[in-house]
């Protein structure tokens, strides 16, 4: 899936309202990075200039330009004569990206908003409310969009490193959500908006961190069940196999 209105892309056109080059490209490192959140670069898949070519209709030099900036974000590692391997989803990863939004995301509890953010953070919460009585994907879908919404509010009145930082660290987030849910039937449903937005529109900086450390222990619940239901085997150098060859590695260098 993918909306060719996310805010992740950036526009940018030539004065005849026609793409400019750095445009073209800047749409090809946003088109790949979607493709990435939402699964359709599947964990683990290895992709070449060719195959990004093909499936997102992508120039070669707008192709390239999409891996080469998956690359250099850490999204993907160059596999010499083969293409490039997006970063596989692990127990680990998910332990590290809860890890540092435990510590990064009570930062956003001192954010000021403006009167005309807070307003629209109001009207955006109105809608939450009748979405709310919808249960079908569709309506699970409506809410994480007015929902980012929300979270963009709040990324905006931070200062831009620490929303970098954050905002990657959320990205890391949805994928892992879209690749545990799948085709599984179920889904991962936030139900901490309002008392996000209450505490937001009185200036809570205790509510605002409550809230935002129980969506990420939601989230981890959430993963963890979904983890507990996947019949995958464990790869070598996952989990115990890799504390294991660790620990065999260290006896083996052990002066006898």
């Amino acid at each position: 899936m993918y909306d060719p209105s996310s805010p992740m892309l950036r526009s940018g056109l030539s004065d005849g309202g026609l793409p400019s080059p750095d445009a073209k490209s800047r749409f090809a490192e946003d088109r790949m990075l979607a493709a990435t959140i939402w699964c359709e670069i599947a964990p683990g898949e290895v992709i070449t200039e060719a195959d990004a070519m093909e499936r997102f209709g992508l120039s070669r030099a707008a192709a390239r330009a999409g891996l080469m900036r998956l690359g250099f974000d850490g999204w993907a590692s160059p596999k010499a004569r083969m293409g490039w391997e997006v970063l596989p989803i692990t127990g680990q990863l998910i332990g590290d990206v809860l890890s540092a939004r435990r510590i990064v995301e009570p930062g956003l509890a001192h954010v000021r908003l403006t009167d005309a953010a807070l307003t629209e953070m109001e009207q955006i919460h109105d809608i939450l409310k009748a979405l709310s009585r919808g249960g079908d994907n569709a309506a699970v879908s409506a809410v994480r969009l007015h929902v980012d919404r929300i979270d963009g509010l709040l990324l905006g009145a931070i200062n831009p490193f620490t929303a970098r930082h954050l905002r990657k660290l959320w990205h890391h987030s949805a994928r892992i959500t879209h690749f545990l849910e799948g085709d599984s039937g179920t889904l991962f449903r936030r139900d901490d908006v309002s008392d996000l937005v209450g505490a937001v529109l009185q200036r809570d900086a205790a509510g605002i961190e409550r809230a935002r450390l129980a969506l990420i222990d939601a989230q981890e619940r959430y993963f963890l069940r979904q983890l507990l239901k996947n019949d995958a085997p464990l790869m070598p150098g996952s989990g115990l196999a890799a504390r294991n060859n660790h620990d065999n590695a260290a006896t083996n260098r052990r002066p006898q």
